[in-house]
């Protein structure tokens, strides 16, 4: 009888933290960040027009280390440069 009293306990507890963890979610909606977004000027190709300023030299670029998981679901960036 103590076994069905302590599981009925337990078991009430839980529905009661997960009936208040939802209504929790409800209130406060979860932020992933506070970062603020900007929209950036597209070409009509899809391109977007880049100004590197204050650069006397060329720029040494090496990748070390990409994630292959990184670019799973992102479309190629085609890069030209121009002179």
């Amino acid at each position: 009888m103590k076994t069905d009293l302590y599981t009925k306990i337990v078991l009430t507890i839980i529905a009661v933290a997960l009936t208040l963890n939802l209504v929790k979610s409800s209130i406060t909606p979860a932020m992933a960040d506070t970062k603020k977004y900007v929209t950036v000027p597209v070409n009509a190709d899809g391109s977007i027009n880049v100004n590197i300023n204050k650069v006397n030299e060329s720029m040494d670029v090496n990748i070390k280390n990409v994630d292959r998981s990184a670019f799973y679901y992102v479309m190629p960036i085609p890069v030209t440069l121009a002179k």
